[in-house]
Parts: structure tokens; sequence; C-alpha cells
């Protein structure tokens, strides 16, 4: 493999790793047909499955980010993510929803052994076995890289984040009665060392991404969406090549349906982030990522990763496409 630019392997002396239109319209966009007999607040595609009919909200996942960002700093082990992990929960169970922690420790950490936490909820419509569904994964991450100076994180390790908990309350008001919709909220993304290198990175996805082959679960895995690095004030996405080629056609289409196809770039990239564990299991996985950020990408890892450079906008408009992709995903056949 060429070595790539960093998350990527990318900037000199950086870190390598790396308008609202409700969401009625945009799932009818994506071919899903109404049916009587839906709950209340839900419509049907032709399958039966449920399919949410409340908006995305860009200013509650605004909320959101603005509350980590005032937890300050969160690298992996530290309390302000203990912080973090507890509003996650707190706002996971509000939607109904019932999280979970993968706690582990990893001694193979560079200067010393740290523990580290995911947090997941699994959206599953009432009365389904969820043992024998498929499962469809989104996820993002939730620590911010340990950098020498107070490093908030509001694009990278924030947006993704916020993007998901607003997505939580959507999905959760209508889950489809085919897929478990698991919300995966990752720790350990960043590296511990000011570089990206093997294995010093991932350790939350390499730590779930493991346990379910170990429990025979990987195979039920349709598909795993990340989220990271969504929420630049100038939001146009990095296409990434070791992605899924079918997962971003579907995602492409969403996104052409909506008319919001200027925030896919042209210029595809190699980039080295979450989604990397799953593929190397044979699972399907796509990673959604704006890895322009500013000019000459200056705001990544810096001091001016803050709410300044993001907004509510751009929220948005991940919130919106991934809606309108997903029940395309939840049907996506594994090859």
């Amino acid at each position: 493999m060429s070595h790539p630019r960093p998350k990527l392997v990318r900037m000199l002396h950086r870190s390598p790793r790396r308008s609202i239109r409700s969401t009625v319209r945009a799932l009818a966009l994506t071919g899903l047909a109404a049916c009587s007999g839906a709950g209340l607040g839900t419509s049907c595609d032709a399958s039966g499955a449920s399919a949410p009919t409340i908006a995305f909200d860009s200013i509650r996942a605004w909320k959101h980010l603005e509350a980590q960002v005032a937890f300050g700093p969160r690298p992996a082990g530290s309390d302000a993510l203990e912080s973090t992990r507890q509003y996650l929960e707190a706002q996971l169970r509000a939607v109904g929803l019932e999280p979970r922690r993968e706690t582990f420790d990893c001694p193979e950490a560079p200067y010393g052994p740290i523990r580290v936490t995911n947090v997941l909820a699994d959206v599953v419509a009432p009365g389904a076995d969820s043992a024998k569904l498929p499962i469809v994964v989104l996820c993002t991450h939730y620590d911010t890289k340990k950098l020498g100076f107070p490093f908030v994180g509001a694009n990278d390790g924030g947006s993704g984040t916020a993007v998901l908990l607003e997505l939580a309350r959507v999905i959760a008001s209508a889950p489809n009665r085919d897929v478990v919709t698991r919300l995966l909220f990752l720790d350990g993304e960043e590296a511990i060392r000011f570089d990206w290198q093997d294995p010093d990175n991932r350790y939350g996805s390499r730590h779930h991404v493991k346990a379910l082959v170990e429990r025979g679960e990987a195979e039920r895995v349709k598909a795993c969406i990340l989220l990271d690095m969504i929420g630049d004030a100038e939001l146009v996405l990095t296409p990434d090549t070791y992605s899924d080629t079918q997962l971003m056609q579907i995602f492409r289409d969403a996104a052409k349906s909506l008319g919001l196809e200027k925030h896919i770039g042209k210029r595809a990239e190699q980039i080295k982030d979450d989604h990397l564990s799953f593929l190397a299991v044979g699972i399907p996985a796509l990673d959604l990522i704006d890895f322009e950020y500013g000019p000459a990408n200056r705001y990544w890892h810096t001091a001016d990763d803050t709410l300044a450079h993001c907004s509510p906008q751009s929220l948005d408009v991940i919130g919106r496409m991934v809606l309108a992709a997903l029940p395309e995903w939840q049907r996506f056949a594994r090859r």
C-alpha cells in the first residue's frame, strides 16, 4: 500500500490519522412508500419497516456539540471523557434506548496501560428478536487527541458524536423491524503518540470488532457507516478509497436526491480511520469525513478546532443525507 497522507498521513509535523426539508420528504425521495397501520408518528415502506417521520433537528445536534466542548479536552482515560460518557448515556436513555458500555484495558498503549470505554445502544423494533436480525452500525469516535494545549475537538470527535446523538432520537422514533441499528460511540480512536502509528490508534473499534468476531456476530453486520469530522462550516466530504463503493454510491444517490451533492468532493484519498477495523474482518464500511478542515487543513489537531469553525448547517446536511441513505443501507445485501 502506498504511504497515504495523514489520518491519511498528511500534514508535515502533524499527527497522521487520518435550509431544512423534512426527513419525511428525504425518505420519500429514497423510495419509501407510506402504508396504513403504522404507529403514531411513523410511516411504512413496502416491506413493512417503520420509517421515522420526525425531522433531524440541527439545533439539538448543535447543543450536543456545545455540551461536549464545554467538558474541555476529552482524551481517553480522562475525567472529562467520563463526563462525556455520562452525557451520552443520559441522552440515549432520554429517547428510550438502553446504552451499555464496553470497557477494557489496553496494555499495549505506548506510555503505559489505558482504560478505554465504548458506549453503544441498539435500536430494535418492539417484539423483534434482535439476536437474529442483521445489524447496521452507525458509529463515531467521541475522544479527543491529547496534545500539548487545550484541544477541545469541536469537529474532530465532537461533530460526529453530536450528529449521532440526534440521529438516535430520529431513528428510535420508528425502529426498522427487519434490522438492528447499532449506535456506536467509540473511545480511543486517537493515537496516544503524536503520530498515528499502528497499533497506537483505533483502540475502541478494534476491540468492538474483535468481540463481534468472538461472539459469532460479525457475519450479521451488513454495513458500518462512520461519521468523523463532519462539522466543518465549509463542509465538503472527502471520498475515501478504502470505503465500500456500493455504500458510497447509496450515499451519493441520497445526497443527489436532496440536492446536496455539492457537499461531496471529487478528489479521493486513502483515509485511515475507525472503519478500517470493520473492513479488516470483511464488514463493508464507509467513512464519511471532511478531511480538509480550514485552508490547507490548518484547523485539524490545533487550538483552532472550535465551535467558531463548525456550523449547525453542516450538522444538518450530514444528518439529512444519512437519514435519506439509511433505508437503502438497511436493505443492503452484503457480498
